[in-house]
């Protein structure tokens, strides 16, 4: 094991030490190989030839040698095999057991084989091995199979006691005889395919049959092709009763029976142990699955009953709500259970000003609105809405509108538009001061009058009468200090899909809905901007309904209309409430009252003289005297003449 040869590199002459066939590396180094010439000519020489004046040696290749050396000259511990071997005179362990040495795989260890291709610890073997390749295997550090090591004492034993008793021997000879045949037996039931598997107990239940004129008679589900593949297996054999036959020659021949064989019905029982253990494993899995339903059905009982129980807890609990909730009915309001309101939105509903105002309109159709209503833009959902709306401002100012396709309406619309004066004219008739609208108006401004004053007496609210800058305005906004302008005014004047903007230089930098919120922005950018008082850098102003980012008093596109084309009334010069100035003149509203009067006296002389007409038997609205000249009138007798006016 230690001898060692000696021979030359191909890149020097320094002598390094190799295994005796020289074929494996130097023993200093793994990369380290003899050359070719010395490998192909057997040049090699022994160790001493290599120590000579004339030659060098590797130190570590020496160094190494001389530690083997040293390391045989140790007295040697016999390996477990070789100490079985020679422990016991006359049958070596090996013979007592009936085993040969065997390895398996690349293992690290020594197993016992019964000479059946299978260790004793039940693994297949891959090689056996005499006694001086374990010897080898135990110097190389090898171990011994502890499984393998103790079955085998038990077979040794047992073989020990059979030479002392013949019926021990018999029986040991049956055991091993069972045990050979049951390894057999599993050997070959682990081999056979799905299709054998499947066909193998319809031969054991056929017994046995015969095989005529060279055809045999087979088994149900069993095939030639398998009957050929379990005879070459040796599970099926073949025997003779001594029956002949003739064949169709005249000639005699002796029928051939066939029958399954030990071995197969060895297989046979293997495979209903695995069939049986296979049927143990599903019960026990089916038993598993029936106690965790059972479990489960368990657990969703109980989640039911807790889920029922808490239910009832939920409905005594709204019960007793229901029970303590107080029901506030607001006179005038009918608020729907879905979120909606009529005439109002949900959350003016309970608006003083609202309700006043729904007395007034009374029999008047009401519209369904919701709190998220779009007026300008409606859903598809909301396109069913129909009637007026009320929006409260402030001090007992309202707007009301008149919604068309859950869309308000403009009073120049040609089919809808006069519903706008229904309305001015329902409020104006129950004592509500109505502002003059204009053509383009989208909403009925009124006030609602003094429960003291005479429904006659009831005039516009004044400007001076508005809020002041020390309230606050219709959304609860109040006003910096230092804002420019009364915003809680025009806060309270715009229409609802008016918004208030904040502009510079550039243009609108900001929209918001409450003009008191555009004022405190535009306020605070020019503190930020460091701009002085008599000249800011930003402004707010109501922005215009029609053009986006214009001011509602400089837009330049409705600016850019010819003024005879602007307002019929007052031609935008400010004599009355118009969207062009949003202003009134003092000096001008007196005029408009002494106008408005001569307007009713002319009306009064009219009426007058239509009822004097209709009194004297005239149908048309001309002068006509009370004596009709021929062919003017019907043809009517002198107490039927007027009947078309009674």
């Amino acid at each position: 094991m230690n001898t060692r040869i000696w021979a030359r590199t191909e890149s020097g002459n320094l002598w390094h030490a190799f295994t005796e066939d020289g074929e494996g590396p130097a023993l200093c180094h793994s990369r380290i190989w003899a050359r070719m010439f010395a490998r192909m000519n057997d040049d090699f020489r022994t160790r001493e030839g290599a120590e000579s004046p004339l030659t060098t040696r590797c130190e570590r290749c020496v160094a190494k040698f001389e530690a083997l050396l040293a390391e045989a000259t140790v007295e040697h511990t016999p390996a477990p095999a070789e100490a079985a071997e020679k422990a016991v005179d006359g049958p070596t362990f090996t013979e007592q057991a009936g085993v040969r040495y065997a390895v398996i795989g690349k293992g690290k260890r020594v197993h016992y084989s019964p000479s059946n291709d299978d260790g004793l610890c039940g693994r297949a073997i891959t090689a056996y091995l005499d006694v001086e390749d374990a010897v080898a295997l135990f110097d190389k550090g090898y171990e011994l199979c502890a499984p393998c090591h103790r079955a085998a004492e038990q077979r040794a034993e047992a073989r020990r006691l059979a030479a002392a008793s013949p019926l021990a021997a018999a029986a040991a000879e049956v055991a091993e005889t069972v045990e050979t045949a049951d390894a057999e037996a599993e050997a070959t039931a682990r081999n056979l395919s799905p299709k054998m598997r499947a066909i193998l107990p319809a031969v054991a239940a056929a017994g046995s049959w015969r095989t005529t004129a060279g055809l045999a008679e087979l088994p149900k589900g069993v095939t030639d092709p398998s009957l050929q593949a379990l005879i070459r297996r040796g599970l099926v054999e073949e025997f003779e009763t001594g029956e002949t036959a003739t064949d169709f020659q005249g000639q005699p021949y002796k029928v051939k029976h066939h029958r399954i064989s030990p071995k197969g019905q060895a297989a046979l029982r293997v495979l209903d142990a695995e069939r049986e253990a296979a049927l143990d494993r599903l019960a026990a899995e089916v038993t598993q699955l029936h106690t965790e339903a059972d479990t489960l059905l368990a657990d969703t009982r109980e989640t039911a009953a807790e889920a029922d129980q808490l239910a009832n807890e939920v409905d005594a609990w709204g019960a007793e709500v229901d029970a303590i909730t107080e029901q506030r009915v607001v006179e005038g309001v009918i608020v729907e259970h879905a979120g909606t309101a009529k005439g109002s939105t949900p959350s003016n509903a309970s608006h003083p000003d609202v309700a006043a105002a729904r007395v007034a309109l009374d029999q008047l159709k009401a519209a369904d609105i919701t709190d998220h209503h779009d007026v300008t833009e409606p859903t598809d959902a909301e396109r069913s809405v129909r009637g007026y709306l009320i929006d409260p401002r402030t001090q007992g100012r309202i707007a009301v509108y008149w919604l068309e396709g859950g869309r308000i309406i403009r009073r120049d619309d040609p089919w809808h538009g006069p519903a706008l004066d229904i309305l001015a004219d329902r409020l104006r008739s129950r004592g509500w001061a109505v502002e003059r609208m204009l053509r383009s108006s989208q909403c009925v401004f009124a006030h609602r009058p003094d429960e003291d004053a005479a429904p006659a007496q009831a005039q516009p609210a004044a400007l001076a009468e508005l809020p002041t800058a020390d309230t606050l305005c219709l959304h609860g906004q109040r006003p910096r200090p230092d804002v420019s302008g009364d915003p809680i005014t025009w806060c309270a004047r715009k229409q609802p899909n008016q918004s208030a903007g904040v502009f510079n230089d550039e243009g609108c930098v900001l929209a918001v809905d409450c003009c008191v919120e555009a004022a405190n922005d535009c306020a605070q950018y020019n503190v930020e901007a460091e701009a002085p008082a008599g000249d800011p850098k930003f402004s707010w102003a109501l922005m215009c309904t029609e053009h986006d980012e214009q001011t509602a008093d400089t837009c330049e596109e409705c600016n850019a209309i010819p003024a005879e084309d602007r307002c019929k009334e007052c031609a935008g010069k400010g004599c009355h409430w118009c969207h062009w100035t949003g202003e009134q003149q003092p000096e001008q509203a007196e005029a408009d009252n002494e106008k408005g009067a001569a307007e009713a006296e002319l009306l009064d002389t009219v009426d007058a003289v239509e009822k004097a007409e209709r009194v004297d038997g005239t149908w048309r609205g001309g002068w006509i005297a009370s004596a009709p000249a021929d062919g003017a009138l019907f043809d009517l007798g002198p107490d039927e003449q007027g009947a078309l006016f009674t």
